[in-house]
């Protein structure tokens, strides 16, 4: 019986124990989300080498006719490219469904065994499995 009430005691003790040296805290989401979105901002403006974000942002210059016309010629190239690749693919795609549709039935003739085999088997030489 005094076991039971000293153990009792004891473990009541290293309860509050450790409930008092528990570190654990609510994590608030908005208030990580924001401490997050600041470490971004520094991790950017440390490799456009700023110490801060700059106060005026200038106004895009104008394209001249040149660029756009290079642009839009590789745009139009890399959409040419993209649709035939997909079209090599379809056609490909097509061709496996065709023969994956088709079956062919093959009845085969009994194997025979060769003559030396035969004439083994004859003089008892062999064991059949």
């Amino acid at each position: 019986m005094n076991l039971c009430v000293v153990s009792l005691l004891l473990t009541l003790d290293l309860a509050a124990v450790a409930l008092s040296l528990s570190t654990c805290s609510t994590l608030d989401m908005d208030q990580f989300k924001k401490k997050r979105i600041e470490a971004i901002r520094g991790q950017i403006l440390s490799k456009l080498k700023l110490s801060s974000p700059p106060e005026d942002f200038p106004e895009p210059e104008e394209v001249s006719r040149d660029i756009l016309a290079i642009y839009n010629s590789t745009r139009d190239l890399l959409q040419e490219k993209a649709n035939e690749r997909a079209a090599t693919c379809e056609r490909q795609r097509s061709e496996e469904e065709y023969y994956a549709k088709e079956v062919h039935k093959i009845d085969m003739q009994p194997v025979y065994p060769s003559e030396n085999q035969r004439r083994i088997r004859e003089k008892g030489l062999a064991v059949d499995t």
